[in-house]
C-alpha cells in the first residue's frame, strides 16, 4: 500500500508527528495494528476506513498501545475490531491508552472478552479521552463500554 496520504516528520527532540492529508481506505490491504505509538498523530478530520482486525491476540485496536507521550486527535476510524483468541483489551482506536485521544470517532463494531470499548479497551491512569464518540456496536463479557471498557 502506498502511503502518499500520510506525512510524517521528526519534530524537535526526535518526537514523531504524523499528519493525514486525505482519507485512507484499507479495504483489500493487509493491515495489522500499529504496535506502539508515542508521537502525535493528527487526523486533520480525515477518515481511515476498512479497518479489519480479527487476528488472534489481546490489546487490539488501530493502535495497540498509546504511550503517555502519545496524542491522537481529529481522527475518524471505520471498521471492525473483533480478535480471536484471548480477546482482552480491545478498542476501536486503541487497545490500551496511556496518552491523549481528542476529537476522534469510531464507527463500526468492536467485540472482545474483557476491557472492550468503542474508543479504547483500557484507559490507564495517565490516559485522557476527550470529545470522542462511537457509533455502532460494542460487545464484551466483562468491562465493556461505548467509549472505554475499563477506565
Amino acid at each position: 500500500m502506498k502511503y502518499q496520504n500520510l506525512h510524517s516528520r521528526r519534530a524537535r527532540y526526535g518526537r514523531l508527528t504524523v499528519s493525514l492529508t486525505a482519507d485512507l481506505d484499507l479495504i483489500g490491504h493487509d493491515f495489522e495494528s500499529i504496535p506502539i505509538f508515542c508521537g502525535t498523530f493528527r487526523g486533520n478530520s480525515h477518515t481511515i476506513c476498512g479497518v479489519e482486525l480479527t487476528a488472534a491476540g489481546s490489546v487490539q485496536g488501530l493502535f495497540r498501545y498509546l504511550t503517555p507521550e502519545a496524542v491522537v486527535k481529529g481522527l475518524h476510524v471505520k471498521g471492525r475490531v473483533a480478535p480471536e483468541g484471548s480477546q482482552a483489551t480491545v478498542g476501536g482506536i486503541a487497545g490500551e491508552n496511556a496518552g491523549r485521544i481528542e476529537a476522534c470517532s469510531f464507527t463500526g463494531a468492536v467485540a472482545g472478552g474483557e476491557q472492550v470499548g468503542g474508543i479504547a479497551g483500557c484507559n490507564t491512569v495517565t490516559g485522557v479521552i476527550e470529545n470522542c464518540r462511537m457509533s455502532g456496536t460494542v460487545q464484551g463479557r466483562h468491562f465493556a463500554g461505548g467509549i472505554v471498557g475499563e477506565n
